[in-house]
């Protein structure tokens, strides 16, 4: 028993120091007997090299990968410094008991960034206009996005799960809300906004006996040139992208691709008219080919996002031209420092060298990003795995160290 013992770990010995000696090129090929379904693309953008290229033109799914097309489409479309915008108002004057007979307007435009200090914040602003008593409603705008507010390519079985949200014209504290100590994700983001707000104004000494109504807004309610009303903003463009890419943050992400058809064909925001709008900028723009990509949300969580590593690498390439390639590259995890990287790449030469967006979904394993070599090239680079059950790191690391050092 000992004797087979010791001879199994001498083999396996063996076949990790044969896998440490083999070139790039047979760990790939070793790789691919055991992981079939593995796709991979690296060049060096230094020398324009092609390094590594297996099935590189396999449409693959790419999990939360799917979220560098929608950090990118975002900065390229709607800038670095873009910030969703919520409007609170009255359409009248208060009376000089601080009476307001109307209703209180809240108009959502996406933003997935609003916390309940920034309602308090609000409701301070009408407090100091002297409002005392609101005798109306809580309208709240629910036409900027699409229903259902649940993606219908996305399990069922995730429906409650942080990492699976609802996704409507606003999102309040990450949709979340307490029922004694447990922490919940809502299924109706707009009527947690309007419960919360009611909340805030009672706990401010506004009376409010009104109801909390989701419908759309008039024009002519939006357009009445006196009105009372507060502004609020979200953090910029580039501070939502780096929530996106570091805490490969879903919610944030599917809040930002229904903003591009919200935001450029001035109709409810929807999947499917921003998968048109992204596809635009991804053939037009980055000169993919439409053959080689399939669009369905912003976050990767539906399978039937597809697109080939060749891809990812010639979005990533197109990035580094950009005036918003700083942005974008400080969004990705840091190799074994921060993000979803924090746990992995400890060990010397990716370790703080390589930064990287990472994706999972059952099944689907992806890493995609840029290190520097031994002579300080850049390498641009995209591996993706479908139906796979083991973790491959461990190939990948030794592959893009060994590319270090070629």
């Amino acid at each position: 028993m000992v004797r087979s013992t010791l001879r199994i770990i001498f083999f396996i010995l063996i076949s990790l120091a044969s896998a440490e000696s083999a070139t790039f090129k047979e760990l790939v090929k070793s790789q691919a007997e055991i992981t079939p379904n593995i796709s991979i693309f690296i060049k060096n953008l230094s020398t324009n090299e092609v390094i590594v290229s297996y099935r590189a033109n396999k449409s693959m799914i790419p999990a939360s990968n799917q979220k560098i097309i929608t950090t990118l489409t975002s900065l390229d479309l709607l800038g670095e410094e873009f910030k969703f915008s919520t409007y609170i108002f009255l359409l009248d004057k208060i009376d000089e008991k601080g009476i307001y007979s109307g209703n209180i307007y809240i108009d959502t435009r996406g933003d997935p960034s609003l916390s309940s200090s920034k309602l308090k914040d609000a409701v301070n602003f009408f407090k100091e206009k002297d409002l005392k008593v609101i005798q109306g409603n809580i309208i709240i705008n629910d036409t900027y996005f699409e229903s259902p507010e649940y993606n219908k390519n996305w399990k069922n079985s995730w429906k409650g799960s942080y990492w699976a949200p609802y996704i409507s014209s606003i999102a309040v504290d990450n949709n979340l809300y307490k029922s004694g100590d447990t922490l919940l994700l809502t299924d109706n983001p707009l009527y947690l906004l309007g419960v919360k707000f009611r909340k805030i104004l009672r706990s401010k000494g506004i009376i409010f006996k009104g109801n909390i109504v989701l419908k759309e807004i008039p024009l002519r309610d939006k357009l009445v040139p006196f009105k009372i009303i507060y502004e609020i903003n979200s953090p910029s463009l580039s501070k939502l992208v780096y929530i996106v890419n570091k805490e490969s943050d879903n919610l944030y992400a599917e809040h930002l691709f229904k903003k591009f058809s919200a935001h450029y064909m001035r109709t409810r925001g929807s999947w499917i008219d921003s998968q048109k709008i992204t596809r635009k900028f991804l053939t037009e723009k980055v000169k993919l080919n439409s053959k080689d990509f399939n669009l369905d949300d912003g976050s990767g969580l539906s399978k039937y996002n597809k697109i080939t590593t060749k891809s990812i690498v010639k979005l990533l390439e197109y990035s580094t031209k950009q005036d918003y390639f700083e942005v974008f590259f400080n969004s990705l995890p840091i190799a074994g420092k921060d993000g979803t990287l924090l746990k992995r790449f400890k060990n010397k030469p990716l370790y703080l060298n390589l930064r990287a967006k990472t994706g999972y979904i059952k099944g689907v394993s992806s890493l995609s990003g840029f290190f520097k070599g031994k002579d300080n090239e850049t390498y641009v680079f995209s591996i993706i795995v479908n139906d796979h059950n083991y973790s491959i790191r461990s190939f990948i690391d030794r592959l893009l160290s060994k590319i270090y050092y070629y």
